[in-house]
């Protein structure tokens, strides 16, 4: 027999992570304010039709946007297609770009000698790396059609303020939501399990 004691550990567990992902699953309007800040990309392309990828120099982009919420870069998708544009009018005409960023040097220089080694690797495969440098080809800042792209720095800064604030308030109430929900269940079990354990004792009265 399974001991109290224990599955009432489990269920406190389980319970601690329902509060964690009710705190984080929230609607993405909820914090969804872009900064602007400097980072660090290059560029990665390759084609199912034959073994030749493509990667740019390490660029660095003065005015680029991330969102405060997600960490992701505002126009990821722009940047991919600036640099598959490129390649389809000068190199293949059916390439499948990314982009990768971050926000420091070191952590940019480390994602794209991890990337050129998975591509030089005899065991991943026979590649061809060409090198696209920033001479023949540059990454252009794309800026978000959202409000806070023309924000001073005084108006950004209390724009994201308000909306970790109104995130807080959000994972605060989904908490509480979500205890007074594991109560009223708990209160249905218990009750359901009284009920089912009066009519046990009734029956066996009527059998007397």
């Amino acid at each position: 027999m399974i001991n109290e004691k224990y599955m009432i550990k489990i269920r406190k567990k389980v319970l601690a992570a329902m509060l964690l992902a009710a705190a984080t699953l929230l609607p993405t309007e909820a914090f969804s304010i872009n900064r602007p800040t400097k980072v660090f990309m290059f560029g990665f392309a390759s084609s199912f039709n034959d073994s030749m990828v493509y990667l740019t120099d390490i660029q660095t982009i003065d005015t680029a946007w991330i969102d405060t919420r997600s960490n992701f870069i505002y126009g990821r998708q722009d940047f991919s297609y600036q640099f598959a544009e490129h390649l389809r009018s000068n190199e293949n005409p059916y390439p499948t770009a990314i982009i990768v960023f971050a926000e420091k040097r070191k952590d940019i220089e480390k994602k794209f000698l991890k990337l050129r080694k998975r591509y030089t690797n005899p065991k991943k495969g026979v590649f061809t790396i060409k090198n696209i440098d920033t001479n023949t080809f540059r990454f252009k800042s794309v800026t978000p059609d959202t409000p806070e792209a023309t924000y001073t720095k005084e108006q950004l800064k209390a724009a994201i303020k308000k909306e970790k604030d109104d995130l807080k308030k959000k994972q605060k109430e989904a908490k509480k939501q979500l205890k007074a929900d594991q109560k009223a269940k708990k209160q249905a079990k218990q009750k359901a399990m009284d009920e089912a354990k009066q009519r046990a004792k009734e029956l066996k009265n009527n059998k007397q």
